[in-house]
């Protein structure tokens, strides 16, 4: 069932959502009895345009929302996801839960099947700052892998939804990493499954060798996002939920200028999107179908031209280029 206005405030010793007097035509959200098996509604934002003015703005969309521009490759789950939403009152709780995994099926993401243990994790909070100041304060473990240049964001920001990831690093073949303090860990050559890295950095045995793949493999472990309900006040909550799906799904970076065809763009001043997008499922799809092991640039260079391969098939690219040339890659 869709939510259609939700004006959001939590009493601090309650925690309790309040909602907007709604009109005749809406109806009060109620907990999730297994209505999360219906289709998610899904924003069509693509138009007819040229083939330049779409890959511009899939290159666009891509570099605005990437938490990542280096050569590293892109986090994503490897483990099935299992959202927990906490702060709000049951009965709203599962809405958001709904909408989250609803987006995960319609992106072909694997959830875990409830009841599970939480890997992504939404928060509802009345002062999101002081929370993340105070996770910082008294597990700064948690936050470990912030970079110094996002912490001012996070820690002292405005933002209505702030988050952050913790992730591992495994070997292409599934061997976990580790972290040696000797300079050498242990010298040898990939093909015979030797790693020379070390001196605290983490390392995998590598068992073959190859110009195409990387020896390493990103995954998210967990996502944490804190929702500041002061601040996300008269959105409505189906849109936050897809909002926290977007970036739970993905490792996202606060956006000073978010993509206007995204969810991302919600609490933009001139915001039009309510909801996950054509171009956000595309990019979720696209995500987790590419190949994990390879360079960053490379992953990134296919997930815009699948994104534009998605906006061909529907009709939104006015000429007839096949945009799946060049896409196939070389056996090696």
């Amino acid at each position: 069932m869709r939510v259609d206005r939700l004006n959001i405030a939590l009493a601090a010793a309650a925690a309790l959502l309040v909602c907007a007097p709604a009109s005749a035509q809406q109806t009060e959200p109620q907990p999730n009895t297994g209505a999360d098996t219906q289709p998610d509604e899904i924003e069509v934002i693509g138009r007819r345009q040229s083939e330049e003015q779409a890959r511009k703005e899939a290159n666009d969309f891509v570099r605005r929302t990437l938490a990542t521009s280096s050569d590293d490759p892109l986090a994503r789950w490897v483990s099935p996801v299992c959202p927990a939403v906490l702060g709000i009152q049951p009965e709203y709780a599962a809405v958001v839960e709904r909408k989250i995994r609803a987006i995960a099926r319609t992106a072909e993401i694997e959830l875990a099947p409830a009841p599970c243990k939480s890997n992504v994790v939404i928060s509802f909070a009345t002062d999101a700052k002081a929370v993340v100041q105070r996770i910082a304060k008294k597990s700064p473990r948690r936050l470990a892998e912030v970079q110094i240049p996002d912490r001012p964001a996070l820690l002292t920001g405005n933002a209505p939804v702030r988050w952050w990831y913790t992730t591992q690093e495994t070997g292409a073949d599934g061997a976990s990493a580790v972290t040696s303090d000797g300079l050498a860990a242990n010298a040898g050559t990939a093909e015979g499954g030797g790693s020379s890295i070390g001196n605290g950095l983490p390392t995998v045995q590598a068992y073959s060798s190859s110009i195409i793949r990387t020896q390493i493999v990103r995954a998210l472990r967990s996502a944490t996002i804190v929702i500041d309900v002061s601040r996300a006040e008269g959105v409505p909550l189906d849109a936050v939920a897809a909002y926290a799906a977007m970036v739970a799904f993905a490792e996202m970076k606060p956006a000073q200028v978010p993509p206007p065809n995204s969810i991302l763009g919600l609490f933009a001043p001139d915001a039009k999107v309510a909801g996950a997008t054509d171009w956000d499922i595309s990019f979720l799809k696209a995500l987790y179908s590419i190949p994990a092991a390879r360079a960053g640039w490379k992953q990134r260079r296919m997930l815009v031209g699948k994104i534009l391969k998605d906006s061909e098939a529907a009709g939104q690219i006015d000429n007839d280029e096949d945009l799946t040339e060049g896409l196939a890659e070389p056996k090696g």
